[in-house]
């Protein structure tokens, strides 16, 4: 399943994308800057700006 994550770089959002991606969803991450999109990057999700 393809899953949108808001807030991905906030305290729950960095716990629950890795878990997402460990049950086999394809994660996508709202970043509107470059640093969280770098640690959307790091957690394995797909960036979009």
């Amino acid at each position: 399943m393809q899953v949108l994550v808001t807030g991905g770089t906030g305290h729950i959002g960095s716990y629950i994308i890795p878990d997402l991606i460990a049950a086999g969803h394809e994660v996508t991450g709202l970043a509107r800057s470059e640093e969280s999109a770098s640690a959307l990057s790091a957690l394995g999700a797909k960036v979009r700006r």
